[in-house]
Order: structure tokens, then C-alpha cells, then sequence
């Protein structure tokens, strides 16, 4: 019995996956992909960091974030800035375009999960809640 749920929830989680990822595509839409959203949203919240920092938040490799930052750049909503203390480093940052993006998106996200969770009772969030961090754990 328990391996027939085991299952199951393999299964479903699978689907979910995929259908989360489908559906934030189409939210994000064609400006930016999904790696290039990750690293904007990482540099929203952080402020600036360097091609190393983000590679490793985002486990991705190196050669990955300089294709996605070189990409950012060209699109004009990231730059990239020495360091004030060691100008041997470079970080980058958002520019006013791409905090604009940003925040435009996240609005854009959150309508999107409000509306998935909105038929669910008080106690299935906490349900959800309890459960998706007992799986985090």
C-alpha cells in the first residue's frame, strides 16, 4: 500500500513540476527565460553579485552565468560594475529597467499563486505548508 502512494506522489510531483514550470514560463513570457528571471530575481533581492556568487546560489555552472549575465547585459537590464574596494572584481546589478521587470513579474507571480491557493481552506495551506517542509527537510 505504501509504495502504490510512494508512487502516486512521485507521480503527481512530476506533473506538478512541469506544469508549475509551463505556467511561470508563460507568466514570465518571451522578454526574459527562466535562468535569466532566476538571476534577476537573486540580484533584486541581493543588490549586486559577482558571476561566482551567482553561480553558486543557482548551482549552475560558471560558463552558464556568463551566457545569461552577457545576455542581461545586451537586453540593458543588468550591468556590470567593479568592486569600490578590489576593482579586480566585477559584479553585477540591476538597472532601472531591470528592477522594473522584476517587480512587474513578481505582481505577475503572485496573482498567479494567490489564484491557485485561493480555493484552498486555512487548513489545507497549513497542511501544505507542514508537509512541502517536512519534504524540505
Amino acid at each position: 500500500m505504501k509504495q502504490r502512494q510512494i508512487a502516486e506522489v512521485e507521480k503527481l510531483l512530476r506533473t506538478v513540476y512541469r506544469k508549475l514550470r509551463q505556467e511561470i514560463h508563460l507568466i514570465i513570457g518571451s522578454e526574459v527565460s527562466l535562468n535569466e528571471f532566476m538571476v534577476l530575481k537573486y540580484l533584486f533581492l541581493t543588490g549586486r553579485a559577482k558571476a561566482s556568487d551567482l553561480s553558486k546560489e543557482l548551482k549552475v555552472s560558471a560558463s552558464h552565468i556568463t551566457s545569461v549575465t552577457d545576455s542581461l547585459v545586451k537586453k540593458g537590464l543588468i550591468m556590470r560594475q567593479r568592486s569600490d574596494q578590489d576593482r579586480r572584481i566585477v559584479e553585477m546589478v540591476l538597472t532601472d529597467s531591470g528592477r522594473l521587470l522584476v517587480q512587474n513579474l513578481e505582481e505577475k507571480k503572485s496573482a498567479y499563486f494567490q489564484s491557485k491557493f485561493s480555493h484552498f481552506s486555512e487548513q489545507e495551506l497549513s497542511d501544505f505548508i507542514r508537509l512541502f517542509q517536512k519534504l524540505n527537510e
